[in-house]
């Protein structure tokens, strides 16, 4: 085995009790693909193998990056998905992380708030969600991908 893959996927709902400002109606749903090929719900605790925590940091760092992005810029946000791959050498190294976030914006919103998910404002938040700490202490030969994708 000269590499090892570990996929993840995230979904959060989001509502909008006033349009000013968005507010997570819970934590974010994270799973984890286990060998057998199941998904598997992520539920931190003393008992995670500690590479898996620090993946899972690495993803909720992406997502909460991009939460508080699209809330800085009043982006009404219904739902974000995201899946989230990351590869490494056999022995545990990380090589490369992949990941790809869609965001649904709130059909109830105005379309002036609606409206301000313009392709500037999400290449901002794709930005932004690259500098997040954890991210950004990955040594500097990890080839990492992340896309950001919406739902108008």
């Amino acid at each position: 085995m000269s590499q090892r893959t570990f996929q993840f996927r995230l979904r959060s709902s989001h509502a909008a009790t006033d349009h000013a400002s968005d507010h997570a109606t819970g934590s974010p749903v994270v799973e984890f693909l286990t060998e057998s090929g199941e998904w598997q719900p992520q539920n931190p605790s003393l008992t995670t193998p500690g590479f898996r925590l620090y993946l899972l940091s690495l993803l909720l760092c992406q997502h909460h990056y991009l939460v508080a992005n699209a809330q800085e810029r009043g982006i009404p946000l219904q739902q974000v998905e995201g899946s989230f791959t990351v590869i490494t050498s056999a022995d545990w190294i990380l090589e490369q992380l992949h990941g790809t976030f869609r965001l649904q914006l709130d059909p109830h919103a105005p379309d002036a708030e609606r409206s301000r998910a313009t392709p500037d404002a999400m290449a901002f938040i794709n930005e932004r969600m690259t500098l997040c700490p954890v991210s950004r202490n990955l040594p500097p030969g990890v080839q990492k991908t992340i896309r950001l994708d919406h739902d108008g």
